[in-house]
C-alpha cells in the first residue's frame, strides 16, 4: 500500500517538474535605432589665437589611407613645414590673417590653405570667408605635445646662441 500512495504522490510531482521543463518563445527583441552622427564638441577658436596662445609646434592628421599628415608652426618667423606624409616636405612662410585667429599656408600641396589656430589643434577651413565657429573634426590636425616642447627648446637654445 505504502508504494502506491508512494506512487500516486510521486506521479502528479513528476508531471509537475515536467511541465516546469517545457518552455515558450519570448518575444523577438527589436533592436533600438542607433544615433550613426554623435555631435562632437570641438572647443571654440580664442580671440585673437595668434598672441593669446602658444601655438607653435607640430600637428598631425591620420589621413586615413595609412599615412599621417603634419604641418609645423614657428610663430617666430612665421614659417611652416608641411609633410603630406608622402615624403616631400613644403617648407614656407605663412601669413596672419586680419581676425588675429587664422593662418593661411601659401602652398598646401599646391596650393593655399587657411587654418583656424586653436589651444592644442589648428583646423582647415573651407575658405578665408568660413565662421569660427564652422570648425570641424574631419579637418583638425592635433598638436603633438613632444614636438611642440622640442621646438620650445630649439627656439631658446637659438636665441641663447644670438645672444652670446
Amino acid at each position: 500500500m505504502r508504494k502506491i500512495v508512494s506512487v500516486i504522490v510521486a506521479a502528479p510531482l513528476a508531471l509537475a517538474l515536467a511541465a516546469c521543463g517545457e518552455t515558450t518563445p519570448a518575444e523577438q527583441a527589436t533592436p533600438e535605432p542607433v544615433a550613426a552622427d554623435v555631435p562632437v564638441n570641438l572647443p571654440t577658436i580664442p580671440v585673437n589665437s595668434l598672441t593669446t596662445i602658444e601655438y607653435a609646434g607640430t600637428y598631425s592628421k591620420d589621413m586615413g589611407d595609412g599615412t599621417t599628415s603634419h604641418i609645423t608652426l614657428n610663430s617666430q618667423d612665421d614659417t611652416y613645414q608641411y609633410d603630406a606624409g608622402d615624403g616631400k616636405v613644403i617648407s614656407g612662410k605663412y601669413k596672419r590673417m586680419d581676425d588675429g585667429s587664422r593662418i593661411e599656408l601659401a602652398d598646401f600641396g599646391g596650393k593655399p590653405a587657411i587654418f583656424a589656430v586653436g589651444t592644442g589643434a589648428i583646423y582647415r577651413m573651407d575658405s578665408a570667408d568660413t565662421p569660427l565657429t564652422d570648425v570641424k573634426e574631419v579637418n583638425m590636425y592635433s598638436r603633438d605635445p613632444d614636438a611642440a616642447q622640442a621646438l620650445k627648446a630649439d627656439t631658446a637654445e637659438t636665441k641663447d646662441s644670438a645672444e652670446k
